[in-house]
């Protein structure tokens, strides 16, 4: 969908670019009615800046966007009218919206990215000693997918399941450190305990949570939000964990981007102590 390439490309665009972007995102209707100079002129900057931001999307020209914006609608209103024949039972649109709650806050968590913080962080966690990964309930699985893709990139990272010793190994870092913290709400006690005990030992502190004025925010050094969106409870339980799951991506790509090299030959290397451990045990 074209509103969520915008946002997937939102942090790269520039100040200008991204006042056409919100203009378009919050007026989607308009979209493929208004001209580029209409567009220019209500979001007060030039035609081509329109463009730039465009092609950032992955759109050659105006057209192309507006041809892409009406296909879209036109697609959504088949889908309709094609939904309303074949779904007698409505209990199972709750499966569609998940799907679209999903990518909603994928889009939005790519809006918000602030890519000069995600660089400073990759250059602490590339430097750092140790890096311990907290995470409890609906969080734990994203908090230990990060400390495990850490470790096949060579990186020494650290996660529990126990919260004792999250706390207890939160205490023992120091300032060569870092202590990540993953809390959908940003008001899990355990997480920000942990969180705290590693600021106050010294370590550099990250906070990926949807609370931006969480307690767990407020405690830490930087501050990564990961929207959660959701229309039942059925949809919270499933959804939460999406934008989390993005973010493990986006930051361990980020990581690799920064030294490709080094992070291929680690990556080699986890793979062939994975492949001589499925051979003895093959034996």
């Amino acid at each position: 969908m074209w509103k969520t390439e915008l946002r997937l490309c939102y942090a790269m665009l520039s100040r200008n670019q991204k006042k056409a972007a919100d203009l378009l995102l919050e007026n989607p209707e308009a979209a493929g009615n208004m001209t580029v100079r209409e567009l220019a002129e209500r979001a007060g900057v030039g035609q081509a800046t329109i463009i730039r931001m465009l092609q950032a999307a992955g759109y050659e020209s105006w057209s192309a966007f507006q041809k892409t914006v009406w296909q879209e609608k036109g697609q959504q209103e088949l889908s309709g009218e094609q939904t309303g024949q074949k779904r007698e039972n409505k209990k199972y649109e709750a499966v569609f919206q998940i799907i679209r709650d999903d990518l909603t806050m994928i889009s939005d968590m790519a809006k918000h990215l602030d890519l000069r913080q995600m660089e400073e962080v990759v250059r602490v966690i590339k430097k750092a000693k140790i890096i311990d990964v907290y995470g409890t309930d609906n969080s734990a699985n994203a908090a230990a997918e990060l400390s495990g893709r850490m470790l096949h990139l060579g990186l020494t990272s650290r996660n529990y399941s126990d919260l004792f010793f999250q706390k207890v190994s939160a205490g023992h870092l120091g300032k060569k450190d870092v202590a990540i913290g993953f809390s959908i709400s940003g008001e899990t006690q355990a997480v920000i305990d942990s969180l705290a005990a590693a600021k106050q030992a010294g370590a550099v502190t990250v906070a990926v949570t949807g609370g931006q004025t969480s307690e767990l925010a407020r405690i830490a050094d930087y501050i990564f939000i990961t929207p959660t969106i959701h229309f039942s409870e059925i949809s919270r339980w499933i959804s939460s964990r999406i934008s989390q799951m993005a973010f493990v991506d986006a930051l361990c790509g980020a990581i690799m981007l920064s030294d490709p090299e080094r992070f291929d030959r680690m990556l080699i290397q986890s793979t062939k102590e994975f492949e001589q451990d499925m051979h003895h045990k093959e034996e």
